[in-house]
């Protein structure tokens, strides 16, 4: 009769594994989830190394739609970005680290939101 429990528990801890792994450059990073609430993201700092593939899911919490923009360092040249997220919604997306080292704006570009706290920072690290 315990056989059964056992196998559910080695499948849990074997999936909790894998979802907390790291890796080199270049390898996929799942399990993440990126709370959108009105005017924050939670975490508000993410690490990850050079060349590293994202896969995210983006939930909003919020009243409000956001959206998710990354941005170079320049601030100006847009890498990635995922368009409104109605409220209560969660979509997955992927995302391509930069191969450059240093911090990485993204924001939510709903007018008012940038301007009202909802930024976080990529910090790509080799």
């Amino acid at each position: 009769m315990r056989w059964p429990w056992m196998r559910v528990m080695a499948l849990l801890m074997g999936g909790l594994l894998a979802a907390c792994g790291g890796g080199g450059g270049g390898g996929a990073s799942s399990g993440l989830v990126i709370e959108m609430g009105d005017l924050y993201f939670k975490p508000n700092v993410l690490t990850a190394k050079p060349g590293q593939t994202l896969e995210i899911t983006l939930e909003n919490k919020g009243a409000l739609e956001h959206n998710f923009v990354l941005y170079d360092q320049d601030g100006k040249t847009v890498l990635f970005e995922r368009d409104n997220i109605q409220p209560g919604r969660a979509v997955k997306v992927t995302v391509k680290v930069p191969e450059k080292p240093g911090n990485y704006e993204i924001v939510c570009t709903v007018p008012g939101h940038k301007e009202g706290g909802m930024v976080a920072t990529l910090r790509v690290q080799p």
